[in-house]
């Protein structure tokens, strides 16, 4: 019966084929640091030095006149790039079009309609106001700031409200009641908008 190899030697045989790998692995590596050091050598510490200068034979000093290249100003630079002739069916200019808002639907029709006022109620009493007139009319504090589609906003006719707010909106539909220093008390309901 064969003796099996004991631990030492198992490690020892190991050890020699490492060893031998490493023998032939080093012989390319000395190579390759032969044909490739003096370049990795002068990319890491920045090259080779730059050469003197050259030194030009004396010239005898001569006037000339300052020659410009077509399209440039005197003490300029040249134009670098020249505006070409456009060829026949070559489009020659462009301009932006006006953009919009493209969250916005357009209206369906022709012309768009300005909201221009609204029928608002102040205690059960309704009256028709127009954009920046007072109301109501018996006893004018309130002045109808602007519209939309769906609300109106109102301000006093002067000072500004508690909150420090110079307008309030109010929806279409909706009543707010609004009380004045001397204990007055205004019901402010926009009924609709007008066109």
């Amino acid at each position: 019966m064969a003796k099996r190899p004991t631990e030492a030697q198992i490690r020892a045989a190991k050890d020699a084929k490492q060893k031998k790998v490493l023998l032939l692995l080093l012989v390319p590596f000395v190579g390759l640091m032969a044909w490739q050091g003096p370049k990795t050598y002068n990319a890491l510490m920045g090259g080779t030095p730059p050469p003197p200068p050259v030194t030009a034979p004396p010239v005898t000093p001569t006037t000339t006149t300052p020659t410009t290249a077509p399209g440039t100003e005197p003490g300029g630079l040249p134009e670098s790039d020249p505006q070409l002739d456009p060829l026949d069916g070559q489009l020659l200019s462009f301009s932006r079009f006006s953009g919009r808002d493209p969250f916005v639907m357009p209206s369906v029709g022709s012309t768009q309609s300005q909201s221009t006022g609204a029928t608002i109620e102040v205690n059960g009493e309704s009256e028709d106001v127009a954009v920046n007139d007072p109301f109501p009319a018996s006893d004018p504090t309130f002045k109808l700031v602007s519209v939309t589609d769906s609300a109106a906003n109102i301000g006093l006719v002067s000072g500004t409200f508690s909150n420090g707010q110079e307008t309030i909106t109010i929806n279409v539909g909706e009543t707010l009641v609004l009380a004045a220093d001397d204990g007055t008390r205004y019901a402010i309901k926009v009924v609709s908008i007008a066109n």
